[in-house]
């Protein structure tokens, strides 16, 4: 897919991570705690790689967003790791059902919406699109992230 992965990590990891441009996978388990629990989507992006080199309009914006298809605040360890781009854009909204356990693809849907599917000049304009297509039903969710994968 292409995606601009900087790595996987779980959440107690992130202290000795470096901080560059691109895709965090998180796990909300400690490393030290099993085989993972929740996947989340850590995301530190610069919209000036979106413009088109004969644009004249430059954003020089870099910032960071965060995605949590639970809908649940980032955990200390994320908010850390992603502290120098406050604020930190984030969903609060529950779109993936507790029963259900595809979060890793709720991420991994997010992340290429962000870079393959740019409608606006910018991440944030374009993670608020990505956001506004998901119900308020998490279990009909299911049958749209699905659908985004079909074509894949």
């Amino acid at each position: 897919m292409k995606l601009p992965i900087k790595g996987v990590y779980s959440k107690d990891e992130l202290q000795n991570v470096k901080r560059e441009i691109g895709s965090y996978y998180v796990n909300m388990e400690n490393a030290n705690e099993g085989g993972g629990s929740h996947w989340v989507l850590a995301k530190i992006y610069d919209d000036d790689s979106r413009n088109d080199e004969d644009d004249a309009k430059e954003t020089h914006k870099v910032g960071a967003l965060y995605f949590d298809p639970f809908g649940l605040d980032m955990p200390r360890e994320v908010e850390r790791f992603l502290s120098p781009f406050k604020p930190i854009p984030y969903n609060n909204r529950q779109i993936q059902s507790l029963q259900s356990t595809q979060c890793g693809w709720y991420c991994i849907a997010c992340d290429y919406s962000l870079e393959y599917r740019q409608n606006d000049d910018t991440y944030l304009e374009d993670y608020e699109k990505f956001l506004a297509l998901w119900s308020n039903k998490p279990t009909d969710n299911l049958k749209l992230l699905k659908a985004l994968f079909k074509p894949l």
